[in-house]
């Protein structure tokens, strides 16, 4: 027989039940959860300042948040028939972009001027497809942003930035036309003295020559100044690309360049004018041509990236000191002794007239890239 003090201990923490983890944890109903969520959701929505707009397959709204209401100048609240088409009978730019989206035409920060309530707007839009958990489409989403301020004051800058480029176009104009004056005042002084023949004839062709100089400088003046006027058309911008080429090609400077074309075969044919963005392409290429005395490789390559089309014109010079970099388009700014400083700057003048952007990458003794990005429909 076991003692008293020979029986086991008990534990006293045995017969205790322990709370588990998963009891300490609040339950909801699963329904409850996702009622909150998309309240939730829902006002998150309602709050931002950019409009939001959805719009399902059969092309009515399912939802517009009050910022779209305000931006747009509707009310879909108040509106019995949700077919997107009657919520923005008075926005058709609008419409005709959410249209796009359904046939799956998306757009990326698009930029259109649109009359709201008699007053004119500038609206920023991006449209996106929504899909399902099976990756089916089920509709479209838009968001719209009201850029009107931003595009004013983008508006003030650019005048700002027109009246310095005034006056330092006057003084361009001013120092390349003195030269040529001063030389055609020189040959015209010697004409009055005794001169042979052959001294006469010469000073004839130096002044016939300055003037030719003059005239280059005008011309390519006025096809700085005047407004472009584009006549656009379905344009081959591979076509264009490879006729500069072979024109380039033939001059005396380039017999030790290497021409490398790389195009993107199924690149669509773009809005544009074919004369303006030929002149583009070629005074690229020849000051990429210029770039390289010694040698080089000239690269050209076209392909699509974000739903536009861009074109690369790479060369292996020295590349473009950074001190200048930010003036490589300003008129009659140039390295050159023979150059007007006006090739680049109607280049860039070419290309805003087509809606593109221009811009330009460069390493020191590696080369510059300059990329032209164009819109495929204007």
């Amino acid at each position: 027989m076991l003692r008293a003090q020979d029986e086991p201990k008990k534990n006293p923490m045995k017969n205790q039940s322990r709370p588990r983890r998963k009891d300490t944890i609040p339950r909801f109903p699963k329904n409850a959860l996702s009622k909150d969520m998309r309240e939730y959701n829902n006002l998150i929505l309602q709050c931002i300042p950019s409009g939001v707009m959805v719009i399902n397959m059969d092309g009515l709204v399912t939802f517009c948040n009050a910022s779209a209401d305000s931006i747009l100048g509707i009310d879909c609240t108040k509106e019995k028939d949700k077919s997107y088409l009657n919520i923005l009978k008075g926005n058709s730019h609008v419409a005709q972009l959410i249209k796009n989206g359904v046939n799956g035409e998306t757009y990326y920060r698009k930029q259109i001027q649109v009359k709201i309530d008699g007053s004119i707007k500038w609206i920023g839009i991006t449209t996106s497809i929504l899909y399902d958990d099976k990756a089916t489409p089920i509709g479209v989403i838009a968001v719209f942003s009201d850029i009107t301020d931003v595009k004013e004051l983008e508006a003030d800058i650019k005048l700002k930035e027109r009246l310095a480029a005034v006056g330092e176009l006057s003084a361009g104009v001013a120092h390349e036309i003195r030269n040529p004056l001063s030389a055609i005042a020189g040959y015209a002084e010697l004409l009055k003295k005794g001169l042979s023949e052959d001294e006469i004839a010469s000073a004839v062709d130096a002044i016939i020559k300055e003037t030719k100089n003059l005239n280059r400088i005008v011309t390519n003046f006025l096809s700085f100044v005047k407004k472009p006027q584009p006549i656009f058309e379905e344009t081959d911008v591979n076509t264009l690309i490879k006729e500069v080429i072979s024109m380039v090609s033939l001059a005396k400077d380039a017999d030790r360049i290497d021409f490398d074309i790389k195009a993107l075969k199924t690149l669509p044919a773009v809005e544009a004018d074919p004369f303006e963005l030929r002149m583009a392409f070629l005074n690229i290429i020849q000051n990429a041509v210029q770039a390289m005395p010694n040698g080089g490789r000239l690269t050209v390559k076209s392909g699509i990236q974000y739903g536009r089309i861009f074109i690369e014109i790479s060369d292996t010079g020295s590349g473009i000191p950074k001190e200048i970099g930010d003036r490589v388009f300003n008129p009659f700014f140039t390295t050159k002794e023979q150059g007007t400083g006006l090739g680049l700057a109607i280049v860039h003048k070419i290309i805003e007239a087509h809606d593109g952007k221009i811009e330009f990458k460069t390493r020191h003794g590696k080369g510059t890239t300059f990329i032209i990005r164009l819109p495929i429909r204007r």
